[in-house]
């Protein structure tokens, strides 16, 4: 479950990078309706939506000449699993790449050899706690290859099998994964400081590889059912952005996904609202000397709420301001020469359930308590007086210089259009016309004063906490550890 970085993340949601040539608009068939004063839609982006559900977007690209990027993505990942289906998510996606219903085993990679389409790079897929999305980047349009490609898709979509020798060969490599991470160190070091972090949050139970038991668990038709609940064309959106006419990329869409009809009943969300225990300020020390000194600081809050467009967008670029400002805070701290940390760094994540916010420490040598405690002074201070007038007006202009500066970046390629193009589909934020991540910024921020960054900074750093595990590789005490902390909150 990776965290963004503080700032650059959302800079992706308001602005827009340079496009080719025109095509209609059509963000109302997504059903979505943005304010036409403040965000214009990018007229190179055709939107749309199938008589079945299915949202698309198509963008003509001319970077690289003659490519062409794929992406189909479903909403559901491991947190609406079942607790008898965890892993079902992951073990799917693997399976597109078993066989399919036109592609039987271990023929997709023969035949998209000569299109020279290599796995991993220019196929592959990712799925996590609230999506599943398959990529296929073709380095030409050449109409055979753009037809073995969408026909994949759909397979994607609606001609999976799940035969117990396909089943038994994606167990094996999911349990291979499991181990590969299990055996890196630093990555089970940070598994244990989340899940002490995490609680009983839903969230922290669905990791994508499931658990042994489960995965030996489902059979074909516990797969089959799973996926006909999730694997829906009105739970679905397309992306095609390269070197075609939007015609032709749209009409590809149409033909592929027209005839995609759902089967059975849709499934159920799980609960989005986070436990209603409240949990406070609590420390975690572990003292394992073979790995660096390193420590959180988090906060969860409850889940950002629904809300339109541009108020989704002004949210998170509040967010990333009181994080940037609070974050050079912390470099101004790091640069006293008795500072006991060598680098700390805020960064947050979205969770269905949740929203959890960290500074990540890396503390100098036995001074683990110290740094922990000197960082909680400062966002204690944060939070009691709020960024200055001084410290607001810089921030805005560093987030205003970033965007200013992406729109003068030229033209992205197809790959990575089609990856801001989809994920604004899936997620149901708008992208944005070329330039109109300016406006739409001054716009949203006009009254972004300190009193908004605080506010926003309240929202964020609440709910359980402070929550602080540590790794020391010299034993310190955990009541000492509270001590700090608790005291550096109450007396800044």
């Amino acid at each position: 479950m990776a965290r963004r970085s503080y700032l650059w993340a959302v800079l992706g949601s308001v602005l827009a990078c340079a496009a080719g040539g025109a095509a209609r608009a059509q963000p109302a068939a997504l059903g979505l309706a943005p304010e036409p004063g403040l965000l214009r839609w990018d007229p190179a982006i055709r939107y749309g939506q199938l008589p079945n559900g299915l949202r698309y977007a198509v963008q003509r690209n001319a970077t690289p000449k003659g490519a062409v990027s794929l992406r189909l993505g479903f909403g559901v990942g491991s947190y609406d699993e079942a607790d008898d289906e965890r892993g079902a998510a992951h073990l799917i996606e693997h399976l597109a790449f078993d066989g399919t219903r036109a592609f039987p085993e271990r023929q997709l990679d023969l035949i998209l050899a000569p299109l020279h389409v290599t796995f991993g790079r220019d196929r592959n897929a990712a799925s996590d706690l609230k999506q599943t999305v398959y990529q296929l980047d073709l380095p030409t349009t050449d109409a055979s290859g753009l037809d073995v490609a969408a026909k994949w898709l759909r397979d994607v979509a609606d001609g999976l099998s799940f035969a117990e020798p396909a089943l038994a060969r994606e167990r094996s490599a999911m349990e291979a994964e499991r181990a590969q991470r299990g055996a890196d160190a630093l990555r089970a070091l940070r598994a244990r400081m989340d899940a002490f972090e995490d609680g009983d949050l839903r969230s922290s139970a669905r990791n994508p590889l499931g658990t042994p038991e489960s995965l030996a668990g489902l059979t074909p038709g516990r797969l089959q059912a799973f996926y006909d609940r999730w694997y829906r064309p009105e739970n679905a959106a397309v992306a095609l952005v390269g070197d075609l006419p939007v015609d032709v990329l749209e009409q590809k869409v149409r033909a592929t996904f027209g005839d995609w009809t759902p089967r059975g009943p849709a499934g159920v969300r799980a609960p989005r609202a986070p436990p209603a225990a409240r949990r406070g300020p609590e420390v975690r020390v572990l003292s394992d000397p073979s790995l660096p000194a390193i420590a959180g600081l988090c906060r969860v809050a409850a889940p950002d709420p629904e809300a339109s467009p541009d108020q989704r967008l002004r949210a998170l670029l509040l967010r990333g301001l009181w994080e940037a400002i609070l974050q050079r805070r912390i470099e101004t701290m790091k640069s006293r020469r008795d500072t006991p940390f060598a680098a700390a760094t805020i960064s947050d994540e979205a969770r269905p359930d949740s929203l959890k916010t960290c500074v990540g420490i890396i503390p100098n040598p036995g001074q683990e308590v110290r740094a922990v405690a000197m960082i909680e002074a400062e966002i204690a201070r944060f939070a009691a007086d709020g960024p200055t007038e001084e410290e607001t007006d810089a921030g805005l202009e560093r987030v205003r210089a970033s965007v200013r500066g992406a729109i003068a970046g030229g033209a992205h390629p197809s790959r990575d259009r089609a990856v801001e193009v989809f994920d604004r589909v899936l997620d149901r934020l708008p992208q944005l016309a070329p330039r109109e991540g300016l406006k739409a910024f001054d716009i949203l921020m006009e009254d972004a004063g300190p009193a908004a960054v605080r506010a926003a900074f309240v929202r964020d750093w609440s709910g359980w906490g402070p929550l602080v595990p540590i790794n020391a590789p010299q034993p310190i005490s955990e009541a000492a550890l509270r001590q700090a902390v608790v005291g550096a909150a109450v007396t800044p």
